[in-house]
């Protein structure tokens, strides 16, 4: 078994002899990945975070003063490797508010918190809206405005009237008739 404390052993490390980096992979791989998955991370995820650690403990091998334990060294960088990975997902959770949006669509019994409109009845209403409009372009100019007008923009009757110079009664009269014609149209589309 290696003394990984042995300073001739330390030295071949910083000068990355491939044998004494294969005896510290083979060694710490291993506890790297269970470290990974005891901190809750996926398989995938915990290969990755053990990859790279030994990526950057490549990188600064050469910089290790051997004042600690290698392996202190080696999961001092796993450790920062975790906090950068644990960053990059809040950072993401904080931009995607996927989680929240779902709970929110539930109630606590865990029905839908909305009644959804069934995609065929939004169909239905998109295309009957446009058959009215048709049917409304075929109304005389005075009855298209004051339907437009009370039933569209929701206009007060005050409004309708003195836009279109007529009393009240006229009003309700031109509305009459051009709901009686619109759904004569609407139907007539409807049948054919």
């Amino acid at each position: 078994m290696q003394n990984f404390s042995d300073p001739d052993f330390i030295k071949r490390i910083i000068n990355k002899d491939k044998e004494a980096l294969a005896i510290l992979v083979d060694s710490y791989t291993d506890h790297l990945f269970k470290a990974s998955l005891g901190m809750g991370f996926s398989e995938e995820m915990a290969r990755d975070l053990t990859n790279n650690t030994w990526l950057t403990f490549l990188d600064v091998v050469p910089r290790f003063e051997g004042r600690s334990h290698i392996r202190t060294f080696l999961f001092g960088i796993f450790y920062n490797k975790v906090s950068e990975l644990r960053r990059e997902n809040f950072k993401f959770d904080k931009t995607d508010p996927i989680e929240e949006k779902l709970e929110s669509s539930f109630l606590d019994d865990g029905h839908w918190s909305v009644d959804f409109t069934d995609p065929s009845v939004t169909a239905q209403n998109k295309e009957l809206m446009k058959v009215v409009s048709r049917c409304m372009e075929h109304l005389p100019e005075m009855q298209r405005t004051a339907f437009y007008m009370k039933q569209v923009r929701e206009e007060g009757n005050k409004i309708i009237c003195e836009a279109l110079n007529i009393t009240e009664t006229n009003l309700r009269q031109l509305i009459f008739r051009a709901k009686n014609r619109i759904r004569d149209c609407v139907e007539n589309h409807l049948a054919s």
